[in-house]
C-alpha cells in the first residue's frame, strides 16, 4: 500500500501534540511494511513572507490555489493508493482536500481538534464550554472574536468554514475521516456532518516496556500555559489541599499564562514550574510521578499525554469533561473531578498522596488499559483497517473502534 500523508505544520514556537502524531504515525506506518510519502507545509514559513504576500493569507486561508497546485502534483507524482490528510491550516486549506479527490483516490482526514466547527478550535469562550457555532454559520465566532481574541483574525477562519460547508467540501471531497476519541466524534454528527463516514482511532504512544514506577516523584502537569488547560484551578485546588505543604507538585510547560503562574506558585508551598523541558525530560519526570493532573476546562479531543502516562503506569487525575470522561476511566485508571471544582480535584490529590496503594492500583489499572488498546500495533491495524478497501466511494471502517472505554 502507498500513503500520502498531508500536513500543515504547527509553528515550531508553539509545541503541538498534532506534530508529534504525524511524524509517530508515518513512522508506524513505515515500519509496518506501508509506502509512505510525507507532504508538509510550514506555518514557521510565514514570517519570512515579503509584506504584500502576508496580505494574501486571509485568502489562503479559505482557498488556496498553492495548497491544492501542490497536493495534486504530489498525488500525481507519487500515485498513493490513500491521501492521509491531518492539519490543512492555514496554508493548504479545504482546497487541498478537494484537489486530492479529483485524482481519484481514497482521501482520509483526521480531525485532530474542533476547527472546522468552531474558528478557535476549542469550543471555549471567556474560560467557558461554548457551543453557540456548532451546527450553524459561525457568525458568534467573528462577533466575539474567538480566533486570537481577534475579529480580523477569526473572519478568514469563520469565512472558510461556512464556504466550504456551503459547497459540500466536508460531506463529498473526504471518504473517511478521523477523530481521536468518541466524544469528538459526537460533536461532528451533532454538526450534521455524515456519522457514517467517521470513525475513531485512538492516539498511542511508544511502548517503554514493562514499567515498575515507585510514585515518590510527587504529582506533575505537563501542559501548555494557556487559560484552556485549567492550570490555574490546579494551583488552586493545591493551595486547598496542601496548606502547609508536604508534596510535590512540578508544572512542565511555557505559554501565555506562565508569568502570571509563576507569582501565584510563590506562594505555595512545594510547587515548582519548570518551564518548557526537552520530551524526554517531561517523560522521565512523568515515570516517577505519582499522579498525571489534567485539569482542563475545555474539550480535550484526546490529549496525547494520556497515553504516555498509561503506557508508563501512572495514573491520571482529570476533569470529566470531554474525551477525558472517556479515557480516563474514575477509580480505574485514575480519578475524575468536576469540572471547575477546586475542592474536587484538592480531594484527589490529597487521596492519592495518602495512599500510596491507591496510586499502584490505579497505574496498573492504566497499563493495562494501554496494553489492549493504545499500543502502537493497535494503532497501525486500526489505520490499517480504515485504509481498506482503497478505493473511493466504498463504506468507511467501522464507525467506533474496540478501545478506550469500550
Amino acid at each position: 500500500m502507498r500513503v500520502l500523508v498531508v500536513h500543515n505544520r504547527y509553528r515550531s514556537a508553539q509545541p503541538s501534540g498534532e506534530n508529534a502524531v504525524v511524524e509517530e504515525e508515518t513512522a508506524l506506518l513505515r515500519d509496518a511494511g506501508v509506502v509512505v510519502e510525507l507532504l508538509t507545509a510550514e506555518s514557521d514559513d510565514i514570517a519570512g513572507w515579503p509584506a504584500a504576500k502576508r496580505l494574501t493569507l486571509p485568502g489562503r486561508v479559505v482557498w488556496s490555489r498553492d495548497g491544492a497546485r501542490t497536493v495534486r502534483r504530489a498525488v500525481r507524482g507519487f500515485r498513493p493508493d490513500v491521501v492521509h490528510f491531518h492539519n490543512t491550516f492555514p496554508l493548504l486549506s479545504p482546497a487541498a482536500l478537494r484537489a486530492a479527490h479529483g485524482e481519484g483516490v481514497r482521501v482520509v482526514q483526521t480531525l485532530h481538534n474542533f476547527r472546522p466547527l468552531c474558528p478557535a478550535a476549542t469550543f471555549l469562550r471567556d474560560g467557558r464550554v461554548c457551543e453557540d457555532c456548532l451546527g450553524r454559520a459561525p457568525v458568534p465566532a467573528v462577533v466575539h472574536g474567538c480566533y486570537r481574541s481577534s475579529r480580523t483574525a477569526t473572519l478568514p477562519i469563520a469565512v472558510k468554514d461556512a464556504f466550504h460547508s456551503a459547497i459540500g467540501t466536508w460531506s463529498s471531497a473526504v471518504d473517511t475521516y478521523i477523530t481521536p476519541s468518541e466524544f469528538a466524534r459526537s460533536r461532528y454528527v451533532k454538526a450534521g456532518w455524515p456519522g457514517e463516514r467517521i470513525t475513531v482511532k485512538y492516539n498511542t504512544a511508544p511502548d517503554p516496556g514493562r514499567p515498575e514506577p515507585e510514585y515518590g516523584g510527587g504529582f506533575l502537569c505537563l501542559s501548555r500555559l494557556y487559560p484552556e488547560k485549567g492550570v490555574d484551578l490546579l494551583l488552586d485546588a493545591w493551595g486547598r489541599a496542601f496548606p502547609d505543604g508536604g508534596e510535590r507538585l512540578r508544572v512542565v510547560g511555557s505559554g501565555e499564562l506562565e508569568a502570571d503562574l509563576r507569582r501565584r506558585a510563590e506562594s505555595l508551598a512545594g510547587v515548582e514550574l519548570t518551564g518548557q523541558l526537552p520530551r524526554a525530560d517531561g517523560l522521565r519526570i512523568l515515570g516517577e510521578a505519582r499522579a498525571l493532573i489534567v485539569p482542563s476546562r475545555w474539550y480535550e479531543v484526546f490529549p496525547r499525554i494520556v497515553a504516555e502516562a498509561y503506557a508508563l503506569g501512572i495514573p491520571v487525575v482529570a476533569s470529566r469533561l470531554g474525551s477525558l470522561a472517556e479515557i480516563v476511566h474514575d477509580g480505574a485508571t485514575g480519578i475524575l473531578f468536576e469540572p471547575e471544582d477546586a475542592d474536587g480535584l484538592a480531594a484527589a490529590l490529597r487521596r492519592l498522596a495518602g495512599d500510596l496503594a491507591e496510586a499502584r492500583r490505579l497505574g496498573e489499572g492504566a497499563r493495562r488499559e494501554y496494553e489492549r488498546a493504545l499500543t502502537p500495533r493497535a494503532t497501525v491495524e486500526r489505520l490499517l483497517e480504515i485504509y481498506t478497501p482503497a478505493r473511493p466511494g466504498t463504506p468507511a471502517a467501522a464507525p467506533v473502534s474496540t478501545g478506550v472505554g469500550g
